[in-house]
């Protein structure tokens, strides 16, 4: 290719911007965007002011984290910059919209598979305050792919806060 322009499939034309993860810690909420466009503004639980605001990246995502779905951190985990704060599932929902946690982002399980699912690694983060609209907004019927390689990882104990 040596005139230096990059191929694009026909009917894409325009590249779409990547996928983004806002946490709002303010309204207690987690939006997929894409550009200005939220895909899915999902409640949260958060750590008050232990929950680090900034731009992370998903630098680990893990299925049954500790080996088990049921556990401290839920079904699914993705950790942020390699850190000890991560989104994660909880086995304790009545902490969703509240701050219970030592500083990571806790998830309904069903909604944490979901982004497990739509998110890859590398992800954009960013932790703020106050632009996130209240409404929920996720489908019926969940986004769903099945695992395409083990994504757990039994020889690691999870820690995060």
């Amino acid at each position: 290719m040596a005139s230096g322009k990059r191929m694009v499939p026909a009917g894409n034309a325009k590249a779409q911007p990547p996928l983004e993860i806002i946490v709002d810690t303010a309204n207690y909420r987690l939006a997929l965007v894409s550009g200005n466009i939220i895909l899915r503004n999902y409640p949260v639980g958060l750590g008050g002011t232990k929950t680090p605001q900034g731009e992370f990246v998903i630098s680990e995502k893990v299925r049954n984290p500790n080996g088990k779905a049921d556990g401290d951190f839920g079904s699914r985990g993705m950790t942020l910059s390699d850190t000890l704060y991560a989104i994660h599932g909880t086995n304790e929902p009545d902490s969703i919209e509240r701050d219970d946690s030592l500083g990571c982002i806790r998830m309904l399980n069903e909604d944490i598979e979901e982004l497990f699912a739509m998110v890859p690694l590398g992800t954009k983060v960013t932790i703020t305050s106050g632009i996130l609209p209240e409404q929920v907004l996720r489908p019926e019927v969940p986004f769903a792919l099945p695992a395409m390689a083990d994504e757990t990882n039994p020889g690691k104990i999870y820690n995060w806060l």
